[in-house]
């Protein structure tokens, strides 16, 4: 199966991880000529919020993908895969985190998807949950997750 295109699930907390994702991205999209597409999904409320710290009307606000390109996490990211020269854009999703990252992989149809996160241990993610954790667990399609501090496992 060839890839054509590759989901960078991008969260607030990723930053650190910037160079990591983007690694692991383009060692697949480069060999491939595939698209990388840097998704970010606010909450309603911090969709809300971004655009008033923005400076954007609310009556007349900017799609979640133009918003989603301002974040700085989003922007390391891209900056990194354009040193590379990977081919990338920018989707932003409005919701619940792991619907819209499934969702916004859907919607591009995307043969690879790439989040990051950090070592748990199983009560935590018992207590506190993990995005990372339920997205890998609920894909319909493969996942490459990128751990703070560690190379990227599949």
């Amino acid at each position: 199966m060839s890839i054509r295109t590759i989901v960078v699930a991008v969260g607030p907390e990723d930053e650190p991880r910037a160079e990591r994702l983007a690694r692991t991205a383009a060692e697949v999209a480069v060999p491939t000529d595939a698209v990388v597409v840097l998704l970010h999904v606010f909450s309603e409320s911090a969709y809300e919020e971004g655009i008033r710290e923005a400076g954007y009307d609310p009556a007349d606000p900017p799609s979640a993908d133009t918003l989603a390109s301002r974040l700085q996490p989003v922007d390391a990211v891209a900056a990194r895969l354009r040193e590379a020269g990977v081919q990338h854009r920018v989707r932003g999703e409005v919701g619940d985190r792991e619907a819209g990252i499934l969702r916004g992989a859907a919607a591009v149809d995307a043969d690879r998807l790439v989040v990051g996160g950090r070592r748990r241990s199983p009560t935590g993610k018992a207590v506190f949950g993990s995005t990372s954790h339920r997205v890998l667990m609920n894909a319909d399609r493969p996942v490459t997750f990128v751990r703070d501090g560690a190379d990227a496992v599949e």
